[in-house]
């Protein structure tokens, strides 16, 4: 009998210490905090409900400046004829992540009547505008945290409400170093117009304005500058605190310094002599603050080097070399045979996000061949295949069938719980317990 009773004392004394461990761990915050801060955020948002203490902390903004930046996947938007209402899909990338993990497929956290598109992807927030322009020849803007499903409506600066003039805005988000968002504005008096009043000229005047989410309203950044007319200033590249705008020549692209709020020339590889056409970028972006580009002038496409920025931003240089030749071996259907081969479409792949590792030889490129997201090796070369992809349906309609991508890469999904402000914010009272003042001390 009493060999029987002794196991049934052991689990009620564990149990009693395993309750004051307990205790004693949800008492402690600073312990508390070590813990909560390396859970997904999905399991984060879920425990906000267990009591008052959990939601102040995983609420307070400084919790959020912990979370580490990891990519869970890419979101993709389908290239389709419906405009309105475009179709959005993912490729995960995290180690648990899964094409389940897809954080929308279309974008509806507000009823537009024109439907809502992805303009831009920074750090977890996402630059969602109107599908077409909807007010003055612009377009409504929001930011969006597809992890939380909070937004923010981005109102235009309000001296341009009622005139014709066009504004192209980019997102500036790094929670390491700020609380707060910034979104950068470049606009020209007159898109008809330039300057010099010359028809012939390719260069207009622009200026720029800066909002910030901690005030809420836009101010005027420097003076009018000069640029070419075919410089996208839509969405641009944010990386190391500056926003990057491509030109479409040599000499016309620029990066913007968001706190210096300085204006700079960004040099780019020359273009070859003998190509007469815009530049060729296959590839624009960044990752863990490395700035890369690819741009293929010349036959076989499947062979290229991919260029970093160098620090002080004074050119480019050959960070990679890559060779698909076993690729298209392993998958014959990235060929279009009824192309010349040197013709720079011949191979059917779009290059969809290069993510450097902290050890880089586990770096790699994600590419998007027909109907497959590839995994690619940029330290020897090897791939495998992530996930299927859709087909383009204009393949099947088109006489002879053609080799056609579905897809178009629109930046990573990193889940976050930023921004704090928000116009769909709703507070929760659904727990009973006290809560001190402040919670996680700033950095």
């Amino acid at each position: 009998m009493l060999s029987k009773k002794r196991p049934r004392i052991r689990i009620v004394r564990r149990s009693d210490k395993y309750s004051q461990n307990a205790e004693a761990i949800a008492n402690n915050y600073d312990l508390l905090i070590l813990i909560l801060v390396r859970l997904p955020v999905k399991s984060l948002l879920r425990f906000k409900s267990v009591s008052k203490t959990w939601h102040a902390i995983i609420s307070d903004p400084e919790f959020s400046r912990r979370l580490s930046l990891n990519i869970s996947g890419l979101i993709m938007c389908k290239l389709s004829y419906q405009v309105n209402k475009p179709e959005y899909g993912f490729i995960p990338l995290g180690n648990k992540s899964s094409t389940d993990d897809a954080p929308f497929k279309y974008l509806d956290f507000i009823n537009h009547s024109s439907g809502l598109k992805v303009v831009q992807s920074c750090n977890g927030l996402l630059l969602c505008s109107s599908s077409r322009y909807y007010n003055n020849f612009n377009y409504d803007y929001y930011i969006y945290n597809p992890t939380t499903k909070q937004f923010v409506t981005i109102p235009l600066p309000s001296n341009l409400q009622n005139a014709r003039i066009v504004c192209r805005l980019s997102l500036a988000f790094d929670p390491t170093k700020s609380l707060h968002y910034r979104v950068v504005c470049v606009r020209n008096p007159d898109p008809w117009l330039n300057i010099l009043d010359d028809p012939e000229s390719n260069y207009v005047s622009q200026q720029i304005e800066k909002y910030s989410s901690q005030t809420r309203s836009w101010r005027l950044s420097g003076k009018p500058f000069l640029s070419h007319v075919n410089t996208g200033f839509g969405g641009g590249l944010f990386c190391n605190g500056t926003i990057h705008w491509l030109g479409a020549y040599n000499n016309t692209s620029f990066y913007f310094n968001v706190e210096d709020e300085e204006l700079r020339d960004l040099p780019m590889p020359p273009i070859p002599d003998d190509w007469e056409g815009l530049r060729r970028v296959l590839y624009f972006g960044e990752s863990r603050n490395h700035l890369h580009l690819i741009e293929i002038y010349r036959p076989p496409t499947s062979r290229f080097s991919v260029y970093e920025v160098e620090s002080d931003y004074s050119g480019w240089f050959v960070k990679y070399n890559i060779n698909l030749d076993p690729l298209i071996v392993a998958y014959s259907g990235m060929v279009r045979t009824y192309w010349d081969p040197s013709d720079l479409n011949y191979y059917a792949f779009s290059i969809f996000y290069i993510v450097r590792e902290a050890n880089d030889e586990e770096s790699y490129m994600v590419f998007h061949i027909p109907e497959k997201a590839i995994r690619y090796s940029l330290k020897d070369g090897s791939f495998k295949k992530i996930c299927d992809l859709d087909a383009n349906e204009a393949e099947y309609r088109s006489s002879p069938a053609l080799i056609l991508l579905a897809y178009c890469c629109v930046g990573e999904f990193i889940q976050t719980l930023s921004p704090n402000r928000c116009d769909n914010e709703e507070e929760h009272d659904d727990a009973t317990d006290d809560v001190p003042t402040s919670i996680c001390n700033p950095i």
